[in-house]
Formats: C-alpha cells, structure tokens, sequence
C-alpha cells in the first residue's frame, strides 16, 4: 500500500519552492522600463549658458531727456521755496492767475498741483515739501520733469511773481 501523503509532500515542497524563487525575480520580468521612460525627448531640458539669464546690459539704460522745444530756461527743473508746500500751494495759484497766457485746467489742494496749460503745452505745476522747506516742479503727463520748452518759461514767469 502506498501512502499519498508521502508523494503529496515533496510535490507540495517542489511547488513552496518555486513560488518563492518565481516570487523573488518574478517582479523584475514586469518592471522593464517603458518606451516613453528611455526616450531621448523625456530627458530634462538642457538650456545653453548665454541663454540662461536675459541680456540685462541695456535694461537701466535712459534715453536722454529731451524737451518740447524751446531753449532752457534759467530757472532749470524744479525751484526751491522757503516753507512748507501747504503755505506755498496759494501763493504759486496766485502768482499762475498774473502771468498772462496760463489756463488753470484743474486744482488739487491735497496734492499740491495745478494742471496748466501754456503755450498750448498742458502739463502740472506740482509743489511738494523738501528738506528745509518745498521745491515747485512741471511734470509732464508721464511724470517726468519737464526742464525746457513753454513749462521751462512758466517755471521762470512763477519764479519772477514769487
């Protein structure tokens, strides 16, 4: 007589066996590296050393400051003013009102502006506080400082009244 269990055992041993070994290196047969994985188009990109960083040489260039027209006037840029802009704001509308040829466009007290125009040129007569008492300047729409052309002439007419 023959005992089953005995055949059953080394079979079953047999097949633990080649579970585990299947089981071990079964898994690198399914991890293989997929053909979007080992493409030449998935590697990082690589950007050239000048083209790094934007060319900065020219970026805080400035043209040059060019005028409306006209020579400069005397009287440069900006004028400095004994007080404060609060004192100062009156008396500069005062003294726009006796020069002949300004229309006052517009008046902002909290801001110490008039907006002028002169000689067909519009552009903001502003006063400010500074160290020591306040400076009067023309800014042009853009807000640059207008230091030639009519708004030169206006600063040396106030200038004169004041």
């Amino acid at each position: 007589m023959t005992s089953t269990p005995r055949l059953t055992r080394p079979l079953l041993l047999g097949a633990v066996v080649v579970a585990l070994a299947s089981a071990s290196t079964g898994c690198s047969w399914f991890d293989h590296k997929s053909d979007y994985q080992s493409s030449t188009e998935n590697r990082s990109l690589e950007v050239p050393p000048d083209l790094d960083m934007p060319d900065t040489t020219a970026a805080t260039s400035l043209p040059p400051v060019t005028g409306l027209g006209g020579a400069q006037a005397a009287a440069g840029p900006e004028i400095t003013l004994a007080g404060s802009a609060t004192e100062a704001y009156p008396r500069i509308g005062t003294a726009l009102e006796g020069i002949p040829g300004v229309v006052v466009n517009g008046r902002a007290e909290a801001l110490g502006s008039y907006d002028v125009t002169y000689k067909g040129q519009s552009f903001l007569i502003r006063v400010q506080d500074s160290q020591g008492g306040s400076r009067l300047m023309a800014l042009s729409p853009d807000g640059r400082i207008l230091n030639s052309g009519p708004a030169a002439e206006l600063m040396a007419a106030i200038k004169a009244k004041l």
